[in-house]
């Protein structure tokens, strides 16, 4: 041993050369030891990774065709609650139209004297500008129709004809021969009905006799009433209209009461073909099949007139003495139906004739329907297929090239193993000497550029296995963390830049919505109006708006959006657009209240997020001073009169913020304004507002300050102070809420 190591480190030698020799030697042998354990290492290594690889890949097959499965029955699921929606929004399209003309019908009712004789006449008395026509039950003769009380309700129940026919028009298909038709039938044996596809010379030669008081539309309405089902529609059952047994009519009707009492129903009819768009399938491209199955167990929509599949022939339409599929020979349907008939919502694999279906099915309770969606399983495991085919190659794939990459790896471990070897011999033995002092300098010259602000400075790491090893670990710690401060202080800043630049424009979007010239028309003299908003945040929920629906009649709005910010802001938008839209659709002051209803309505439509808004909304004829006003949950305004302010009553029972229940009804009420009174609007901002002790300004200040104000003063000046007597209210603490003021003085 020792005379091995004398001529490893030979005699009379420099310490470099002596290093170098021990380097070589080491070398060497390190090298043909780990050459001899790598390539053992890597041919086991390769073995191994070949059968995890074929592992991988067969667990990867199993999980990832479950997922494809799973996956593709939840789409399905989720497909058929969103045609139900769809097809339940339909509908209620068809509902809210009946809701209103049962409201016009009862106007009628209660004030005639707004109303005009509009008589319907029989088909064979038609004329031209003739859009609805007058039928009598078979139980009541024609002289009958010329009695008083029989005239009468027919020249009132007449001014309904033009919506019958604008609503037919409305829903008509131009790819369809025939429209829905929008009726009345009346108790006393009167029904009126229009149909804008009829023609003139159909009407004239049409039975004015006809007994629609035994059709379902009208005895299921009435039926539901007697039990105080009186506030649903009344969606029938299927059945012939009698004129072609191969089409089947569908109805939906509500009861129509007088005095509290039964008076007979309003309705629409259309045929189920008209309807089959509801069921069609999202795409074409595979072989989707829908129907739609009632309580009676019947088919009554599909999406294909003659299915391509033949296992599913049972659940095509037919009109003419439908099957109950309940009653079904083959077994799989009749279960299905059964469950759909009562209303139960799945997703099942069926076998049909030895072929394997997927089929999901949901209710639409409010219409007594059941929607089914049949998929052949094919479809689901086809994607499935394809994925176990394509991992399939996948593995065999990477295991030959497992094969062919262990012959490069050992070539290239080879070689780089002779490159290690020449570069230890040959550089690092000579510089190994001066290693010793180097990373003592190194370490020094790195810390001087730190502290001099460098810190894109990185010392190397030194491997000396010693303190100056980890001192020089901590100081790249330190500029790593140093930098990332920095970094993230940039991106905090950048982002709090953006959001405000993002803001500062939704503000002026949001201001821009608002009217704010003044005063907004000079040419009218007989009112002055002035309003103000003052967001709490950035952008704000609250909004007023005014305008001329006609030369004489101003609409004033004032509104609260729930919450704060953009959502608010968002909603608020929404808002301020459908009331404007409801109220100039309006075709008198007095459906002031109507407008609103349809306004909370279309709110309620798709609001997942639960908003609302309080409204107070009037309309002021600038020549008589008549105001007509809803309030819906928003703060009673005050009005001047005499000098004095005084808050309007509250509403007698409690009425629901807008968007909150789609079928609240919100009624309109009037006051009489002199020359000179001023009605005060505001928003809970103001009566809100809270100091640092949080102390509210409260209703009873609002009142007391207004009536200590300047009778005289401008409505300008009169905001104005209120809102100075707020601030001073508020003794510095932060504006929580919105803050939002309309007045107008009527001047006659």
């Amino acid at each position: 041993m020792n005379k091995l190591i004398k001529l490893i480190i030979g005699r009379e030698m420099t310490i470099t050369k002596r290093i170098n020799r021990v380097i070589l030697f080491i070398c060497v042998v390190l090298m043909v030891f780990f050459s001899f354990v790598t390539f053992i290492g890597v041919y086991n290594s390769k073995d191994y990774a070949k059968d995890i690889s074929q592992s991988i890949g067969h667990e990867a097959l199993e999980t990832s065709s479950n997922i494809l499965r799973e996956q593709k029955q939840k789409d399905l699921i989720y497909s058929i609650e969103e045609r139900t929606k769809f097809i339940l929004s339909e509908m209620s399209d068809f509902y809210g139209d009946l809701r209103l003309l049962e409201r016009v019908a009862n106007e009628i009712n209660q004030h005639p004297e707004n109303f005009r004789p509009h008589p319907a006449r029989l088909g064979r008395e038609f004329r031209d500008s003739d859009v609805a026509a007058l039928r009598y039950a078979p139980f009541i003769t024609i002289d009958d129709l010329s009695t008083p009380q029989l005239s009468y309700q027919i020249d009132m129940l007449g001014n309904l004809q033009d919506l019958f026919y604008f609503f037919s028009l409305k829903y008509r298909n131009p790819d369809f021969w025939d429209a829905p038709t929008f009726g009345i039938l009346t108790e006393s044996g009167i029904g009126i009905m229009a149909d804008s596809a009829v023609t003139l010379e159909q009407w004239r030669t049409s039975n004015d006799s006809a007994d629609f008081w035994s059709n379902p539309l009208y005895t299921e309405a009435k039926k539901a009433w007697l039990e105080g089902r009186r506030n649903e529609p009344i969606y029938t059952s299927t059945y012939s209209p009698g004129i072609n047994r191969n089409l089947g009519v569908f109805s939906c009707s509500i009861p129509y009461e007088v005095d509290g009492n039964f008076a007979g129903v309003i309705f629409f009819s259309i045929l189920m073909d008209e309807l089959a768009y509801l069921v069609e399938p999202a795409t074409t491209t595979n072989d989707e099949f829908n129907f739609v199955l009632n309580a009676e167990g019947k088919v009554i929509l599909s999406s294909k007139e003659k299915s391509t599949l033949s296992d599913l022939k049972e659940l095509q339409v037919v009109y003419d003495n439908p099957p109950d599929i309940r009653e079904s020979n083959t077994i799989a349907l009749s279960e299905i139906a059964k469950k759909m008939a009562v209303g139960e919502k799945s997703m099942q694999e069926i076998e049909i004739n030895g072929n394997q279906y997927y089929i999901a099915y949901a209710p639409i309770p409010e219409l007594r329907w059941s929607l089914g969606v049949v998929l052949p399983a094919n479809e689901v495991t086809e994607t499935v297929e394809e994925n176990r085919e394509l991992i399939q190659n996948l593995t065999e794939e990477k295991v030959k090239t497992l094969d062919h990459r262990f012959i490069v790896v050992m070539v290239v471990m080879f070689l780089f193993a002779l490159l290690i070897w020449f570069v230890v011999t040959t550089f690092i033995g000579r510089k190994l000497a001066g290693k010793f002092v180097k990373p003592i300098k190194e370490l020094s010259d790195g810390v001087r550029d730190i502290a001099m602000g460098n810190f894109e400075k990185k010392l190397e790491i030194i491997k000396t296995g010693d303190e100056i090893e980890s001192l020089s670990t901590t100081f790249n710690a330190m500029t790593d963390e140093l930098q990332s401060y920095i970094k993230n202080l940039q991106t905090v800043t950048a982002e709090k830049e953006r959001i405000a630049a993002e803001l500062d424009l939704a503000k002026n979007i949001q201001q821009s919505m608002l009217p704010r010239e003044f005063p907004p028309f000079p040419d009218k003299t007989e009112f002055d109006i002035y309003a103000t908003m003052q967001a709490a945040k950035e952008v704000g929920g609250d909004f007023y708006d005014f305008y001329m629906v006609d030369e004489n009649h101003l609409v004033i709005t004032i509104a609260d959006v729930s919450g704060k910010g953009v959502p608010a802001a968002l909603f608020m938008m929404s808002s301020k657009t459908i009331l404007k839209n409801f109220v100039m659709m309006a075709n008198t002051a007095d459906d002031l209240s109507a407008a609103i209803t349809l306004a909370n309505a279309q709110l309620n439509q798709n609001n997942e997020e639960l908003m609302f808004v309080t409204v107070f909304l009037a309309m002021l004829n600038i020549k008589t001073g008549r105001l007509i006003y809803v309030n819906a949950a928003h703060n009673p305004p005050l009005i001047m009169h005499d000098g004095k302010y005084e808050y309007l009553p509250k509403n007698e029972k409690k009425v629901p913020p807008l968007g909150v229940r789609p079928k609240a009804h919100y009624e309109q009420k009037e006051l009489q304004m002199s020359k000179g009174d001023v009605l005060f609007m505001y928003t809970d901002g103001v009566t809100e507002a809270e100091n640092n002790e949080g102390k509210l300004y409260s209703n009873e200040r609002l009142e007391e300050f207004l009536n200590s104000t300047d009778k005289d003063l401008q409505l300008e000046e009169i905001l104005a102070a209120v809102r100075q007597s707020i601030k001073v209210h508020a003794d510095g603490a932060k504006q929580s809420d919105d803050i939002t003021m309309l007045a107008i003085r009527y001047k006659g």
